[in-house]
């Protein structure tokens, strides 16, 4: 049965008006984060505030931060587009999976990692790779407690492999000698962690850190590009805990920290999209929070800094957070790579602004609905040839299946009449 859309036309527009009062609050407050930014001109009152916030008296503050030593670029300052390196090598990664099914006949999940190979200046043809991996050990598809992995383990080992593969490949180039700089670029964020429903996740870390290692041992430049920072307050957070006075007032208003306190609802992409003309990219800042400080403590090279800039192609701009390792933080020529490669690549892709190679890395990566279905059918057609008889859909699933098919069958019965008395 279809939705009676004649019932919501009224809750419709209640929305909408509700919509329209908080887009005039939210003008408000860009106007006053604004403010804030062009006044975040005293790195030491800001390094201050961030120490004391960091120490035992406070807690819950997961804002941005500024680098530490001679090279923190000043809050409110923005960069210009920086000039194209003339030759470069680009490697984009990007995975997609096919999860565990509980009601499957044999209990397994697909990885298929994709990786672009774009020579920037050169008269090279891009290199097209996929590496596909099935796990299917019941050792591998259930937990210690003998049922089947989580979703987000399968998601968690596809982060970590699509990490080794572009360090593995990173490494074989640099062996070969390929044009510096060469660049790897990350689909999403580069903070990876591990919740708690996921199996192993505290090897999971470790994996994930070994790769990065082997990423800065071949001078690889490493970006992680979030194309869609809706989340993302951190800088947000800053300009709230720098509009508080000294550390009383801080302390009095604690409970605000996480929340942005009267910048609450705004994010930082908001902010950016107002401030930076296209492309132009702010100051790279740190994250404050507990799990960053487990990178930097792994390795001080590990910490995860992050800069935002606004890209366009000529049809449209967006703004993308890009997170970077603090051994590319810390270099500006690998920055002005990273930055002026990324805002190249954004472009070459139509009317989306988005890196040509991460597109091209996405397309090699999906697993199409199609794909599965074959999948399966060769996993079944296996389990025949090993004289194992694939197990059919349960009813639940098989009805399901056909009340929401769009081609349906009916077949009518003769209807039997009782005999009269």
């Amino acid at each position: 049965m279809s939705i009676e859309f004649n019932k919501l036309l009224d809750q419709v527009r209640k929305m909408g008006a509700m919509i329209s009062h908080l887009d005039f609050d939210m003008s408000d407050k860009l106007a006053l984060a604004c403010d804030r930014l062009y006044a975040a001109d005293d790195l030491d009152v800001i390094r201050r505030k961030i120490a004391y916030v960091r120490g035992p008296e406070i807690s819950g503050y997961r804002g941005a931060a500024p680098l530490e030593g001679p090279d923190a670029e000043n809050l409110n300052w923005v960069y210009p587009p920086p000039s194209l390196p003339p030759h470069a090598t680009l490697i984009a990664s990007d995975g997609s999976q096919v999860y565990p099914n509980e009601q499957s006949p044999v209990h397994y999940y697909l990885l298929n990692i994709g990786m672009f190979v774009y020579q920037h200046g050169q008269d090279h043809v891009p290199q097209t790779i996929t590496l596909p991996m099935l796990a299917y050990h019941k050792d591998i598809v259930h937990d210690r407690n003998h049922l089947l992995i989580t979703n987000r383990t399968v998601d968690a080992r596809r982060t970590v492999t699509e990490m080794q593969q572009l360090a593995q490949q990173a490494w074989k180039m640099h062996r070969e000698g390929v044009r510096d700089p060469l660049v790897t670029l990350f689909d999403n964020q580069l903070l990876f962690w591990a919740s708690a429903d996921v199996t192993d996740g505290s090897k999971l870390l470790t994996d994930y850190w070994t790769g990065m290692g082997q990423l800065r041992d071949a001078d690889a430049i490493l970006g992680g590009y979030v194309d869609n920072p809706a989340r993302s307050r951190q800088v947000l957070r800053l300009l709230y805990l720098l509009s508080l006075g000294d550390e009383a007032d801080i302390k009095a208003h604690e409970s605000q920290l996480a929340s942005g306190g009267d910048l609450e609802g705004l994010r930082d992409m908001h902010l950016f999209d107002k401030v930076l003309e296209p492309g132009e990219r702010s100051a790279i800042m740190v994250q404050n929070s507990p799990r960053n400080l487990a990178y930097r403590q792994k390795n001080g090279s590990f910490e995860i800094a992050f800069f935002y800039v606004k890209v366009a192609n000529g049809y449209k701009t967006a703004i993308a957070r890009i997170d970077i390792p603090m051994w590319v933080a810390r270099e500006r020529n690998a920055v002005d790579s990273l930055h002026a490669l990324i805002l190249d690549q954004c472009q070459m892709q139509g009317r989306t602004p988005y890196p040509y190679a991460l597109a091209r890395a996405d397309e090699l990566a999906l697993v199409s609905g199609q794909d599965r279905r074959k999948l399966d059918e060769l996993i079944r057609m296996e389990l025949r040839k090993q004289g194992v008889e694939p197990g059919g859909a349960a009813p639940k699933l098989q009805s399901k299946r056909a009340a929401r098919s769009d081609k349906r069958s009916f077949q009518s019965r003769p209807i039997r009449r009782a005999p009269s008395s």
